[in-house]
């Protein structure tokens, strides 16, 4: 570790500050920070900021996807309203952050991932990204067999554990388990969801790990969307990196789980 003084780690903290903010004054924003709410400012500025948010190992551009994802996971719409702003400036396109919501309905719920959406929206139209004629464009029109298939392709990728045979045998199988879940399961989350092109697959695992993460979803964590999440591309540096943010914006609690559940995997690996 190396030895930073305060003065180090402030300068990396005004330097997110601004690019997250916009701000053309970084020190009076930290300072006005500081003055109304005294160390949890401090500690805003220089540990979430100037620690997590300087390290090197995922880009700006992914941690601002990490953060908007847990603040959207856990109805946080305020700061909501900074990081969308953030996450255009660290290089996302509209329309990922806006599929990012769109992702999360299946992991959120509609009411929390339509609250997010509603807040990315306003902060995108200040910004100059307001919808073509002010609409945006619907889902795509499949057949329901089309959206089994679609589906059932998306969902081999993220799990191993998957039946042989084909989608025409492997939902009836998953429905002894999970009843008319699994149908919803294969059709709603993969065909429709996880299929859209707006988003990469390793994005799309990166966000999934980042909301169960903030909601403490261990299992599902443990048996699909880690192992997935390797398989779409992501490496243990990165999922690492995950873990650190998600210590700052849901709390060290959640880090330390879902750190276990990745050393667990590793061990069983060796």
């Amino acid at each position: 570790m190396s030895d930073l003084t305060h003065a180090e780690r402030r300068a990396r903290g005004l330097d997110v500050l601004q690019k997250l903010t916009g701000t053309d004054d970084p020190a009076k924003a930290a300072q006005g920070l500081e003055d109304r709410n005294g160390a949890l400012g401090s500690f805003t500025i220089d540990f979430a900021l100037g620690d997590i948010w300087s390290r090197p190992g995922v880009s700006r551009r992914d941690r601002s996807l990490i953060v908007i994802t847990i603040l959207a996971s856990l109805n946080q719409l305020t700061q909501l309203k900074v990081h969308v702003r953030g996450a255009i400036n660290h290089g996302m396109t509209p329309e990922e952050v806006r599929e990012v919501f769109t992702h999360l309905c299946a992991y959120i719920g509609f009411p929390r991932a339509l609250d997010a959406m509603r807040i990315a929206n306003e902060v995108l139209v200040e910004m100059g990204f307001a919808p073509k004629d002010g609409k945006l464009a619907p889902s795509a029109k499949q057949s329901q067999m089309q959206r089994r298939k679609v589906g059932y392709e998306a969902l081999v990728k993220v799990s191993d554990n998957m039946s042989t045979g084909g989608f025409e045998k492997f939902v009836p199988t998953m429905e002894t388990q999970l009843g008319p879940l699994a149908q919803y399961a294969v059709d709603f989350v993969y065909g429709d969801v996880w299929a859209r092109p707006q988003l990469s697959p390793r994005d799309r695992s990166l966000l999934v790990i980042s909301s169960l993460g903030a909601l403490g979803r261990e299992y599902e964590l443990k048996h699909y969307h880690i192992p997935g999440a390797y398989r779409n591309g992501l490496t243990r540096a990165e999922i690492d990196e995950f873990i650190v943010t998600l210590a700052a914006y849901a709390g060290f609690p959640f880090a330390v789980d879902v750190t276990l559940i990745v050393v667990a995997l590793a061990a069983e690996q060796k």
